[in-house]
C-alpha cells in the first residue's frame, strides 16, 4: 500500500521540491509510471521526466538520449523530443531528463499498425548510424537461438549457421533455398534499430500511430531486429499466431518500398521462423502462443 504522494517513491519530499523548482513546473499535477525495466517516468501534461532506476541503468538511459539526439534532425512526430538534461545529486543520484509527451494510448491490438510501422521504421533506418554509448543487445540475445540468428545474418557465417539449423531440424532438402534467402538478408547494412518494439512501446489515436517510446535498447544492428515479433509479448502471439506470415509481409513490404529494397518478405520470415523453431527445440512453450516447430517449418 502506498502512503502519501506516489512521487515520493522516486524523489523524497525535499528532493521533489527542488526538482519542481529546477524543472519550473511549480505545483503542476504529476503522475508516475513505475512499469519501466530500467527507469521511472514522471508525467506532466506536456512532458515525461526520465529517471534511471539504479546505476547499471544509466547506460540504457544515455543510449535513449543519444537516440533522441540522432533522430531530432528528421523530425519524426512519433519519436519523443529531448527537452532537457540534468545532473544534480541534490535531487537524484543519477542523471535525469525531460522529453516531449506524445498523445495516444497503448493499442489493445497492434496488428492493424504493421503498414504504418514498416513505413516509420524505414525512416529511422535511413539516417546515418550515430555513435551509441554501450551499443549492445539486451541480455536475452545471448540465448542460443538468438546467437544462431546473429550468425545467420552475418555474411561470414550465414551458410554455416543455416546448415546447422537444417541439420537440427532435419530439413537438409531445404538447405539451399534457406541459404539463398539468408544470404540476401545478410547483405543488408546495419542501421539504427529501436530493438524492442511491442504494444507497450506504441501509442495510437483513432488507429493512427502517434508514438514510439522507450528507445533505451536502441543500437546499431541488423534491420531485421525491428521486425522481431517474439519481442511483442504474448498478446500478439495469442491473437494472431496464424497470421504471422501476413503481418510480416505487410510490415516488410511497407518498409522495403520506402527504402527501395527487395519487396520479398521471405528472407525476413525465414530468419525468424527458423530462429523460433530452434528456440522451441530447447524450450517448452504453449503452442497457442508460440506455435509448433512443424507449424513454423510448414510456413517457410
Amino acid at each position: 500500500m502506498v502512503r502519501g504522494d506516489p512521487l515520493w517513491a522516486v524523489l523524497i519530499p525535499p528532493r521533489l521540491i527542488r526538482f519542481r523548482e529546477l524543472a519550473q513546473i511549480g505545483d503542476e499535477q504529476l503522475d508516475v509510471d513505475f512499469t519501466g525495466w530500467n527507469k521511472f517516468v514522471l508525467l506532466s501534461a506536456e512532458r515525461a521526466y526520465l529517471f534511471p532506476r539504479e546505476a547499471p541503468d544509466v547506460e540504457w538511459f544515455e543510449r535513449e538520449l543519444a537516440t533522441y539526439r540522432a533522430l531530432e534532425p528528421i523530425g519524426l512526430p512519433v519519436v519523443p523530443r529531448l527537452l532537457g538534461e540534468w545532473r544534480d545529486e541534490t535531487i537524484y543520484p543519477y542523471p535525469f531528463a525531460a522529453v516531449s509527451k506524445l498523445p495516444g494510448t497503448h493499442p489493445a491490438d497492434a496488428s492493424d499498425l504493421f503498414d504504418q510501422l514498416g513505413h516509420t521504421i524505414a525512416q529511422w533506418h535511413e539516417i546515418a548510424p550515430p555513435e551509441m554509448p554501450g551499443s549492445r543487445p539486451p541480455a536475452h540475445h545471448d540465448r542460443s537461438d538468438n546467437r544462431w540468428l546473429r550468425r545467420a545474418l552475418d555474411p561470414a557465417t550465414t551458410r554455416q549457421a543455416v546448415a546447422q539449423a537444417a541439420d537440427r531440424l532435419a530439413c537438409a532438402d531445404r538447405l539451399e533455398r534457406w541459404s539463398e534467402q539468408m544470404e540476401v538478408a545478410s547483405r543488408l547494412a546495419h542501421v539504427l534499430v529501436h530493438g524492442d518494439l511491442h504494444e507497450d512501446q506504441l501509442l495510437v489515436v483513432d488507429g493512427q500511430l502517434t508514438g514510439i517510446l522507450d528507445w533505451e535498447t536502441a543500437r546499431i544492428d541488423h534491420p531485421f531486429w525491428d521486425f522481431d515479433l517474439s519481442e511483442w509479448g504474448t498478446g500478439l502471439w495469442r491473437g494472431h499466431r496464424l497470421e504471422f506470415s501476413r503481418l510480416w509481409s505487410r510490415a516488410w513490404r511497407s518498409y522495403a518500398s520506402e527504402r527501395g529494397l527487395d519487396l520479398d518478405p521471405a528472407p525476413l520470415e525465414t530468419a525468424f521462423r527458423l530462429r523460433h523453431a530452434l528456440f522451441l527445440m530447447d524450450n517448452d512453450r504453449d503452442p497457442l502462443i508460440g506455435g509448433t516447430i512443424e507449424e513454423h517449418l510448414a510456413a517457410i
